[in-house]
């Protein structure tokens, strides 16, 4: 092979590993005896597929054409960097036969897209063709509006939305606490089509939901475990629910940052459901009912909630932290653990007809809600609650 006819745009950290493969040939033709092949099981693909163990990473190599193989490499750039979950380009290799020369034939290239293979992530299109039950089709649903929801959000017209073209994965997080947990994410395993546009129009939405909702069928229609029409419209019906959750979130969290001036990633870590987000901003209006009725004046919304995460919910935080309280509700985080024992306060006091207090809520909700011994969870609380009334404020009615 005269690698004076390849045009090789690789990152520098990868491309020992892949110089030496066999460029000047379809990837189909590869040799088996030279070449160090991962018998992968793949998804449906309108492209050849190869994966490869180099020495020290592994690889997925698409036979494409030079164009696809440009964009789609410096789209998969950017959805990283936007924060979309994709393959991580490594980049792309053109081979053609005397490719300076006058007499060259345009038509006559080899090009190929290089990204790493994710491990112990599975193609949507071979897991459809499981059995499942119906909670680990939800999960795979919800991973799959979400990725779509985050392109929308962003003005990202995927243009190819479906199953094949999307990989699951769970990946290990950290809360803010520390703690680890997995999720199960999708990510966008084919860029070919991405579009990043300046305002993404309610046409283009409909239509990558459109695709998503007809992969769905398709899938159902090709693959082994085939299920009844009934259980594909609710599947559907699910996907579409799941998506216009996270496109609704995605907008009212944008919405609050800009109405609060609080950043959600710096505070909270983030937020994950709408109620959590509507708890948040009430006990920011309280907050500045109880500024503006101490200063004689109206105090504006940015300022009370500069104040209240300052003052009242970091310092909370931390005494939780102090005492430990977290290992009483192992499952939650530090927003949630906060926000559930407001709705306590709130629902204790309706069944009571009277303002309870915040510290009879912090009690109530531990005692209830825990599995730890009540002797146990008594002297916790009771030290939490008196460091806690140093925080807030009388006239909270802790």
């Amino acid at each position: 092979m005269d690698k004076k006819n390849l045009v090789i745009n690789l990152i520098p950290d990868y491309q020992q590993e892949l110089i030496e493969l066999p460029w000047n040939q379809p990837l189909d033709e590869w040799d088996s005896k030279q070449i160090s092949f991962l018998d992968i099981r793949k998804g449906i693909s309108k492209h050849t597929v190869r994966f490869i163990k180099g020495k020290n990473f592994a690889f997925a190599v698409k036979q494409t054409n030079p164009i696809s193989a440009y964009f789609e490499n410096e789209s998969l750039i950017k959805l990283l960097q936007t924060g979309i979950h994709a393959l991580r380009p490594v980049g792309y290799v053109f081979y053609k036969k005397n490719l300076f020369m006058k007499d060259s034939d345009p038509d006559n290239v080899l090009a190929f897209l290089i990204t790493l293979l994710e491990e112990k992530s599975i193609p949507h299109s071979i897991l459809f063709g499981w059995e499942f039950t119906e909670s680990n089709r939800k999960l795979i649903y919800e991973a799959s509006a979400e990725l779509i929801a985050n392109l929308h959000f962003n003005n990202i017209y995927w243009g190819d939305a479906s199953l094949s073209n999307i990989l699951v994965k769970f990946i290990k997080l950290k809360d803010e606490n520390g703690r680890a947990f997995t999720e199960l994410k999708a990510f966008l395993a084919d860029a070919e089509t991405v579009n990043f546009l300046k305002n993404i129009s309610e046409t283009q939405k409909k239509d990558d939901l459109n695709n998503f909702i007809r992969s769905i069928e398709e899938i159902n229609n090709t693959l082994a475990g085939k299920k009844d029409t009934g259980v594909i419209e609710e599947d559907k019906k699910y996907f579409l629910k799941s998506y216009s959750e996270h496109y609704s979130l995605l907008n009212k969290t944008r919405q609050f940052e800009e109405m609060t001036g609080l950043k959600v990633k710096k505070h909270f870590y983030r937020i994950s459901d709408h109620y959590s987000l509507e708890s948040i901003i009430k006990q920011i209006e309280e907050h500045k009912w109880y500024l503006s009725e101490k200063a004689s004046e109206e105090i504006e919304l940015k300022i009370a909630a500069c104040d209240w995460i300052k003052n009242i919910y970091e310092p909370t935080i931390n005494e939780f932290n102090q005492f430990k309280l977290f290992d009483l509700f192992p499952k939650t985080n530090s927003l949630k653990l906060y926000v559930d024992i407001m709705a306590h306060k709130y629902y204790v006091s309706l069944e009571q007809n009277k303002d309870v207090g915040i510290s009879f809520a912090i009690k109530s909700y531990c005692e209830r809600y825990s599995n730890q011994e009540q002797s146990s969870i008594t002297r916790l609380v009771d030290n939490l609650i008196k460091r806690l009334a140093k925080i807030f404020p009388q006239r909270y009615n802790f």
